[in-house]
């Protein structure tokens, strides 16, 4: 596999730090207390500058367990493919990977924006349909994606058959879009704490799942 090109890890590093930034930069400025929308009796809920913090903690968690997902689960093993192929591989590995952390610091940033303008919002219903519209995101990608050594469920099986890759990410693609769609839903009725701990614990099945189901579909093929 070629190696990281580590000026643009460095920048994705830097798309991971950009919200964390903005927030120290602002945060005296910030409300003491947030609105944060009405109950179900119609009153103003309040929220305070800890709780948005905690929020922030969780987002740039999610993206930081995202980078390490990328960066440094790759390549169980690797096919014997020709120097151009791979060239066209690392720079779609790039892409993806620009596309996801820019998604992640933009709506972070005009969470962080909103909260210092005033704005009422319920910060959780915002922060889990962002992350919900990224996995979803993801999971249509994987599904007409083709076989390589740098993005999607790169397993030893996966990489050994092509027809392994085809039904694994099929597979993915549902997990993932079936997810995302699950974390948008639920942050409509999910409090903050409740909705971090589902995330993390999707996260671990959104990992697990499609390499227990690589494993079993290459072994029930060789019989």
């Amino acid at each position: 596999m070629k190696q990281p090109d580590f000026t643009k890890e460095l920048l994705i590093l830097g798309l991971l730090l950009v919200p964390m930034v903005y927030l120290a930069i602002i945060w005296n400025a910030l409300p003491v207390t947030i609105p944060t929308g009405k109950n179900a009796a119609g009153m103003q809920e309040i929220g305070s500058r800890s709780d948005f913090l905690l929020l922030m903690i969780f987002l740039f968690f999610t993206n930081a367990l995202i980078y390490f997902l990328f960066r440094y689960i790759p390549a169980a093993g690797e096919k014997q493919i020709t120097p151009s192929a791979i060239e066209v591989e690392h720079k779609e590995y790039y892409r993806i990977r620009f596309m996801i952390h820019s998604y992640q610091a933009i709506f972070t940033c005009i969470i962080i924006f909103l909260v210092s303008q005033g704005q009422p919002f319920i910060m959780e219903r915002w922060a889990f349909i962002g992350v919900g519209l990224l996995i979803t995101g993801i999971g249509f990608y994987l599904r007409k994606l083709k076989p390589n050594n740098y993005v999607g469920v790169r397993t030893p099986w996966t990489l050994q058959s092509a027809e392994v890759w085809t039904q694994t990410h099929l597979m993915a693609s549902n997990l993932w879009v079936s997810a995302g769609i699950v974390i948008i839903v639920a942050g409509f009725f999910l409090s903050l704490i409740t909705g971090v701990f589902i995330i993390f614990f999707v996260a671990i099945v959104l990992a697990a799942l499609p390499y227990i189901y690589s494993f079993r579909l290459y072994n029930k093929d060789k019989g």
